[in-house]
């Protein structure tokens, strides 16, 4: 009956963080479910819904584009998104709904049971639970997001798609299974069938979490085993019991990496690992982890976990598997880059020893605290009293972003023309559409428009050549010329990186630009460009350039490509732009209703009416 009673608080809490984003953006905004999910996603995560889209459908190399067949796969995570493609077939639109307001319970859930494990009461377990679950939302409201380190932290839990939402929950789940077997039943087979399926889920999903725990369930066992005990026949068996399950389950991960196609990989910043590149990382993480302070941070929480076994304080058996974590996120960048012929986003790494050094921190001292005072006081009343408080807080702020949103006037004109566009897509059956705009790309690919041309390098496994020349086709298409072709993709220096947008969207990884590397190693820059490139660190990715000769070789293809006379899109919507703002083009109309100070719309299509 109190397992009950305290799924019922964990329900109720889901349900006050769930429902008030999705009443506020239905009171703010008139625009139905397939808007919502997209623009009410947080961050980029609507980009993801692509690989739901595609695993629902078996479809993993769809083109959208009539001229080319026979692509390779997009490399879909398998696991992070099977559950999210069976909702969405079921569901369509609606599924993310569902998946919220599930991820959110089963978080709640997760979590709350790692804090009973802690020995707190169920109300504190909650409490503790929801304030990790606010922490990125607290750190926003304070401005502190932006911060060094901090920044880190929003990626302890929050409502992107798929990750945090549901990849972040195969890693509590580790934690969780870690806190609940004890020595003796280290290797039976239930733990080790589901520590083979968190192992093979995290590597689907985000391999950085499974470096971490492997290399943590590793020091688990020598510190909990003595030698004979680990290679006993028992353990043995049970260990080629893993092996079996996490190979079986491995299938799907092993199809998606040998048949996808190496220029998305490229464009998702997969890049081989010379060594030469290996040693830029480990020479830039090891001036990172024993600075001034990160050497101190190590030194505080190792002094903190002897003090924590010295004196045996409460869950100081759970603190030295924090203390695990801790030390195995430091090591993972090193091991993962050694052994690795190939790597990715790097700083994930560095954002995971953060992470794991705010959990144990975090952990300590509410163990301190609950052992040296909290002990003697009944704290269930003001518990629920601050779960109250955070429900109120992170509502409240929410209320206000979506305000934020209905106050700003641009944002309002291109979200109702967005509204407007969609309508006039759903009247007419046979859409060839032009945009550059990637929210629309997203929609489209979703409610089933077959042509969309250029559509960006991370929803299609088209080839980068595909990709350019879908690029200039629709620019000729338009009647711009080279050096609109050029602008698009000028390079910009901000403060802290060089970027454009529309190399981003449309070709990201393939032109980062950082210490670690350049388009094929590439120093033709301009000399301010080379200045920010030898300042950029080697995990930042977010810096985008393209040097000199490959803007040539651009704008020489460019001159020499004809006008592809079988590209005919029937709809055009664009932003307006310094380039796109006084375009005119030939047998189109502009779409009056549609179009306004902020977007433009141009058809063709047989069923005008909305136009």
């Amino acid at each position: 009956m109190r397992n009950i009673k305290d799924l019922n608080y964990i329900l109720l809490c889901t349900f006050f963080v769930f429902i008030f984003k999705w009443l506020f953006s239905y009171f703010f905004f008139e625009d139905d479910i397939s808007l919502k999910i997209i623009f009410d996603t947080p961050s980029d995560g609507y980009f993801y819904y692509i690989y739901t889209e595609a695993l629902s459908n078996f479809e993993f190399n769809k083109s959208f584009d009539f001229e080319i067949k026979g692509l390779k796969n997009i490399p879909t995570p398998f696991y992070a998104v099977l559950f999210p493609a069976i909702l969405f077939k079921f569901l369509g639109n609606y599924s993310i709904f569902f998946l919220e307001f599930i991820f959110i319970f089963i978080f709640l859930l997760i979590l709350s049971q790692i804090f009973k494990k802690l020995n707190f009461s169920i109300s504190s377990s909650i409490l503790s639970a929801m304030f990790l679950f606010f922490i990125p939302q607290l750190l926003n409201i304070l401005n502190l997001d932006s911060f060094p380190y901090l920044i880190s932290l929003t990626d302890i839990y929050n409502l992107r798609f798929p990750r945090p939402l549901i990849v972040n929950i195969f890693f509590y789940l580790f934690i969780l299974l870690m806190f609940s077997v004890d020595k003796e039943k280290l290797f039976s087979k239930k733990n080790i069938t589901f520590l083979a399926l968190i192992l093979i889920f995290s590597l689907s999903s985000f391999y950085y979490f499974f470096v971490l725990e492997i290399l943590t369930f590793i020091i688990l066992i020598f510190y909990k085993l003595k030698l004979f005990e680990i290679f006993n026949y028992k353990n043995l068996k049970n260990f080629f019991l893993f092996i079996i399950i996490f190979g079986f389950f491995s299938i799907p991960f092993i199809y998606f990496i040998s048949t996808s196609e190496p220029n998305y990989l490229e464009r998702m910043y997969v890049i081989d690992l010379t060594i030469e590149k290996k040693m830029i990382l480990i020479n830039h993480l090891i001036s990172k982890l024993f600075s001034f302070k990160g050497f101190l941070l190590i030194i505080i929480i190792s002094i903190l976990n002897v003090y924590a076994n010295k004196f045996k304080i409460i869950n100081y058996d759970k603190i030295n598997i924090l203390y695990f974590l801790f030390i195995s996120s430091l090591v993972s960048p090193f091991f993962f880059i050694i052994i690795s012929g190939k790597t990715g986003l790097n700083y994930h790494f560095t954002n995971l020893i953060v992470i794991c050094a705010f959990l144990y921190l975090f952990i300590f001292s509410l163990s301190f605290l609950k052992e040296k005072i909290l002990l003697r006081f009944k704290l269930d009343y003001l518990n629920f009293i601050f779960i109250f408080l955070i429900i109120c807080v992170y509502n409240f702020d929410l209320y206000k972003k979506f305000n934020q949103k209905y106050q700003d006037q641009d944002y309002v004109l291109y979200r109702e023309a967005f509204k407007n566009v969609t309508n006039l897509i759903r009247e007419n059956k046979e859409i060839s559409l032009l945009t550059f705009d990637p929210r629309l790309m997203v929609w489209s690919i979703l409610n089933d428009v077959e042509e969309i041309k250029p559509l960006s390098g991370q929803l299609v496994s088209k080839t980068h050549l595909m990709i350019e020349n879908d690029l200039i086709d629709s620019f000729k298409f338009l009647n711009l010329d080279y050096l609109d072709f050029s602008t698009f993709f000028e390079n910009k220096i901000s403060s802290w990186r060089i970027n454009n947008q529309n190399t981003k969207l449309f070709f990201w990884g393939r032109y980062s630009a950082s210490q670690l590397q350049t388009y094929n190693n590439s120093k033709d820059f301009s000399p301010k460009e080379i200045d920010m490139i030898n300042k950029t660190s080697p995990l930042i990715v977010q810096s985008i350039a393209i040097p000199i000769n490959e803007i040539d070789r651009l704008k020489r293809k460019f001159k020499a490509s004809k006008i592809n006379n079988k590209f005919q899109p029937n709809l055009i919507f664009l932003n307006r732009n310094k380039f796109l703002n006084d375009i005119s083009v030939l047998n189109f109309s502009e779409c009056k209703k549609i179009s306004n100070k902020k977007i433009i719309v141009y058809s063709k299509l047989d069923n005008n009416s909305k136009c």
